[in-house]
C-alpha cells in the first residue's frame, strides 16, 4: 500500500513535531514554511560573543514534559532562571520614580489577595477540557476586568496587577476571558514553584532545529502558501503551484490561516491573539548589579516588563530584555527608533545602561505576516464556541499549533499539538 501523503503548512514546533512522528509511521511528509528559518514563535538572536536572547517563546516550565523530553532527547542543556525576577530584587517603577517593590507596604496584602482570587478561578476550570465545566459558560463570557474591578485593591496594586496581566497574555483585563484567565492558572499551579523556571542553553530555537534536522529535505523553507482547500487537501503557493495531498496540517496561528482558508468557521476567525513584541539590548557590563539588582523592572511605560535574559550565560555583558505587550506596547515597538528610546528609559532607571548599549534586537510580532500576533489568548465569549472546532476535522485538514492545546500559548502546547495530530493521521493511514 502507498504510504500517504501529509503536507504540513508551517515549521515551527507543531508542524515539525507532526512531520518527525508521521515520517515515524510511515508516511510521505513535506513541511511547507513561508519563512526562510524554521521555528516561528521561537526564535532566538545570538550576539557576536556567544550570548543570546529570544525573540519569541522564552521560558520553561518544570510541568513541560514534552520540552523537557525533547532537550533530554537532543543531549541540550538548560539554564535555570527559576531564582530570577523575584520581589526583594526587583523594581518598581511608576510616575518617574524607581522604588523597590518591598516598599510599597500595601503590595504584598493586595497582591496575595488576587492572586487568591485568581486560585478560585482556577479551581473552577478544568485545565484539560477547560470548556467543561458547569461555569465555563458564565466564566466565559465575563472579562478579567471585572474580577479586578470587584477587589477592594489599592489603585498602585490596580496598576500593577493590569501590567502583570498584560505580561502574562499580552492583552489587557478587559480583553481576556475569565476562562481564560482560571485556565492558565490552573496550569501554571501545576509547575508551582518551577514555572518559568529554564530556558534551553543557548537557544530556544535549537528544539526547531533538531527536530528539522530529522527531517531534511522534507521541509522546504521560503514558501509561502496563499490557497487551502480542506474538502480536496489542496494547496496553493505563490508561485500558482497547487499541490495535493490525502492530509493536511494547519499548523499555523489562526490570524494567518484566516487569510489562507475561505470557509474557516468564525468562531475561529474570532480568537483573539496578544498583540506587541520585545526589544532586547546588550549591555557592556551587567550594571544593574551595581546598583543591586537582578534588572527586573514592572513598569506604568508602554515597555512595561524588563527583565535580564543574559543569567547562566558567561561573559561580563549582559542582555536586558523589554517586552512591549497589549495596545500601548503594540504601538510602542512598531515605531522607528524604539530600541533607542527604550535604552534611554531604562538608562534612566541604571545610570550607565545607555553610555554601554550594544546591539539592539526588535520584534514586533504584530506585524509578522506569518504570525500576526503573539499566541492567542481567548477573549470573552471566545473560548467555548471555538474550543470543539479547533479538535476537529475538515475534510482532509486538522488544526496543530499552540492555540489548539490544552498548554496554550506555550512551546510545550505547540509539542504536544503536533503529536495528537500525527497520532489523528497515523490512525487513518
Amino acid at each position: 500500500m502507498p504510504s500517504s501523503r501529509v503536507i504540513i503548512i508551517g515549521a515551527g514546533l507543531a508542524g515539525l513535531r507532526c512531520a518527525v512522528d508521521l515520517v515515524a509511521a510511515g508516511c510521505d511528509v513535506t513541511v511547507l514554511e513561508a519563512r526562510d528559518r524554521v521555528g516561528g514563535r521561537v526564535w532566538t538572536h545570538r550576539f557576536a560573543n556567544g550570548q543570546w536572547c529570544e525573540r519569541g517563546a522564552e521560558f520553561v516550565d518544570t510541568a513541560h514534559s514534552e520540552v523537557l523530553a525533547l532537550v533530554r532527547h537532543a543531549g541540550l542543556g538548560l539554564c535555570d532562571v527559576s531564582g530570577g525576577r523575584s520581589d526583594t530584587d526587583r523594581l518598581l517603577d511608576l510616575g518617574g520614580r524607581q522604588v523597590p517593590f518591598g516598599l510599597h507596604h500595601s503590595l504584598g496584602p493586595d497582591l496575595g489577595r488576587w492572586h487568591e482570587m485568581l486560585g478560585e478561578l482556577a479551581s473552577r476550570v478544568d485545565p484539560a477540557d477547560p470548556t467543561g465545566g458547569a461555569d465555563a459558560v458564565d466564566l466565559d463570557g465575563s472579562p478579567l476586568s471585572a474580577l479586578l474591578a470587584g477587589a477592594d485593591l489599592s489603585t498602585i496594586a490596580r496598576v500593577v496587577i493590569g501590567r502583570e496581566v498584560r505580561t502574562e497574555f499580552m492583552l489587557g483585563p478587559q480583553e481576556i476571558s475569565q476562562l481564560m484567565a482560571g485556565w492558565m492558572t490552573a496550569l501554571h499551579r501545576r509547575s508551582g514553584s518551577g514555572c518559568e523556571a529554564y530556558r534551553v542553553a543557548g537557544g530556544n530555537d535549537q528544539l526547531a532545529t533538531v527536530l528539522a534536522e530529522q527531517l531534511g529535505s522534507r521541509v522546504v523553507l521560503g514558501t509561502p502558501v496563499v490557497w487551502v482547500e480542506p474538502d480536496t487537501g489542496a494547496v496553493v503557493l505563490d508561485t500558482g503551484e497547487r499541490l495535493q495531498a490525502d492530509h493536511l496540517v494547519a499548523a499555523v496561528p489562526l490570524p494567518v490561516l484566516g487569510r489562507l482558508w475561505s470557509d474557516m468557521p468564525s468562531a475561529l476567525a474570532a480568537v483573539s491573539y496578544g498583540i506587541g513584541g520585545k526589544m532586547s539590548v546588550q549591555v557592556g557590563r551587567r550594571i544593574w548589579h551595581d546598583h543591586g539588582r537582578d534588572g527586573s523592572v514592572l513598569s506604568e511605560r508602554a515597555w512595561g516588563d524588563v527583565w535580564e535574559t543574559s543569567q547562566g550565560q558567561d561573559g561580563d555583558t549582559g542582555v536586558l530584555t523589554a517586552l512591549l505587550s497589549s495596545h500601548d506596547g503594540a504601538a510602542m515597538v512598531a515605531i522607528p527608533g524604539v530600541a533607542d528610546r527604550v535604552v534611554g528609559d531604562i538608562d534612566r532607571i541604571f545610570p550607565g545602561v545607555g553610555a554601554l548599549a550594544g546591539e539592539r534586537v526588535v520584534t514586533d510580532w504584530t506585524n509578522d505576516p506569518y504570525s500576526l500576533g503573539a499566541y492567542a489568548c481567548f477573549g470573552p465569549g471566545q473560548l467555548v464556541p471555538a474550543w470543539p472546532l479547533i479538535r476537529r476535522r475538515y475534510g482532509r485538514m486538522l488544526l496543530a499549533g499552540e492555540h489548539t492545546d490544552e498548554w496554550a500559548g506555550f512551546m510545550e502546547g505547540a509539542l504536544r499539538s503536533g503529536a495528537r495530530v500525527a497520532r489523528d493521521i497515523a490512525r487513518l493511514t
